[in-house]
């Protein structure tokens, strides 16, 4: 018996540590995750639209109000390689990492960490309309866009090539 209750002690107690880390840990979808993964987390998050997989942008997207979110994938069911978000008719708020409003949106529909990373991250370098930003885990590309302010995600690994494509579209013709 004695060997038995040992082992029940230490199995609640290892279930109970993993309850708290999946209890203090929030969920989050992002960059080089599945795309399936992505769409069944922005179902939990109330300030993203549903998900809808859409063949000529090569991923999936929704509009919810003043906001546009989309995942680009390599497949249907493929891996995320990109994030973004567009919100439209608001002029205060700015992807920029001094702007508070924006960086409290991406902590609303992220968490905390992330936000931190973008507001954080360094500038690197703009090309055309996109300013390149490399935080600690990811990499951002910021734009005004035409009546809003858009951010993209991506991942940390994958900056340089993102500015490398950006200049070569500046000098050649590219379907973006």
């Amino acid at each position: 018996m004695h060997k038995s209750s040992k082992f029940n002690y230490l199995f609640n107690a290892v279930l109970s540590a993993i309850a708290v880390i999946l209890a203090i840990t929030p969920a989050n979808a992002l960059p080089e995750q599945s795309i399936n993964t992505v769409v069944k987390w922005a179902k939990t998050r109330p300030l993203l639209p549903t998900l809808r997989y859409n063949s000529e942008a090569y991923g999936y997207d929704g509009t919810k109000g003043k906001l546009y979110f989309y995942a680009d994938v390599t497949a249907e069911n493929g891996t995320v390689t990109k994030e973004g978000i567009t919100v439209s008719g608001d002029s205060s708020l700015k992807f920029t990492t001094k702007n508070a409003q924006a960086v409290k949106l991406l902590q609303n529909i992220y968490n905390s960490n992330l936000a931190n990373d973008f507001q954080k991250s360094r500038y690197i370098t703009k090309v055309g309309r996109d300013q390149f930003y490399r935080g600690q885990k990811f990499g951002y590309i910021a734009a005004e866009v035409q009546g809003g302010s858009a951010l993209q995600i991506i991942p940390l690994r994958n900056v340089q090539k993102f500015i490398d494509n950006a200049q070569f579209c500046q000098t050649n013709q590219c379907d973006l």
